[in-house]
């Protein structure tokens, strides 16, 4: 078994969300029985997440041998966490996410606590360098503000394992209470050719759902259906409603008319 043939595909399975039952249970079985030492962090990292999306998949659900082989992936990669490159790291942080109990308190403790303290020595004093809004994210980001919603815009959770396109709501955007999250997402959010999230798509969706967020994507091509400002507006409006979100709790003073 190579190293980088073997994380290599599983990977490749993960980004598509399947995989044939009969390889995944060889490649599974045969890693099983093999020293995960000569495994560099990026096959590590790579492994673990791809272990997780298939497991929420919808194609793809974990099996015995999976869940001892994510066990033997994190137990090696808790023995060389200061190796990690950031990327890797937050591939871990989903990873850890996605395996804990909600509402637990595993987050702190535990590998997922080397996590947590390795990315906060990666980012050590320094802002965490926040994606660029595309032209799209900023077109919902002031719909949002015209209406008179409290916007905050690219926001870092979980250690920067994840940024949030846009929470709405008072208080700390960070804490998923009584929020909104609102994922703007366009075309390399979807299944080329389809309307179908990826799989790394589903899973951030999931994850914030099970912090507490209210999520709400706005794919793009929802959101070039219509021209019109109110259109635009109302659409959102109707976003917002579909997850029971009380626009009058919400909303702050709205703008004067000019």
């Amino acid at each position: 078994v190579v190293p980088l043939e073997v994380s290599d595909e599983i990977w490749r399975c993960a980004v598509v969300g399947q995989c044939a039952d009969d390889m995944f249970t060889v490649i599974e079985e045969e890693l099983l029985t093999r020293d995960l030492g000569s495994f560099n962090t990026q096959h590590l990292a790579n492994m673990a997440w791809a272990f997780v999306v298939l497991e929420h998949s919808r194609f793809h659900k974990m099996s015995q041998s999976g869940v001892k082989l994510l066990q033997r992936v994190l137990d090696v990669a808790s023995r060389r966490i200061d190796e990690f490159a950031l990327e890797e790291l937050r591939q871990l942080g989903q990873v850890t996410l996605a395996t804990r109990d909600r509402g637990s308190e595993e987050r702190e403790s535990g590998f997922a606590l080397l996590v947590k303290d390795a990315l906060r020595k990666h980012h050590g004093d320094q802002e965490i360098a926040c994606p660029t809004s595309s032209q799209l994210h900023l077109q919902v980001a002031s719909s949002l503000e015209s209406l008179g919603l409290p916007v905050h815009n690219e926001v870092k959770v979980f250690e920067g394992v994840y940024h949030i396109d846009i929470v709405l709501g008072a208080g700390d955007p960070e804490d998923g209470s009584n929020k909104v999250a609102v994922e703007v997402d366009g075309p390399t959010h979807f299944v080329q050719n389809t309307r179908q999230p990826t799989p790394h798509t589903s899973l951030k969706r999931w994850l914030l759902s099970r912090e507490g967020y209210a999520v709400v994507s706005v794919p793009f091509f929802e959101w070039q259906s219509y021209q019109l400002a109110e259109e635009h507006k109302s659409y959102l409006v109707g976003k917002l409603r579909e997850v029971g979100w009380d626009m009058r709790a919400m909303a702050v003073t709205a703008p004067t008319e000019q």
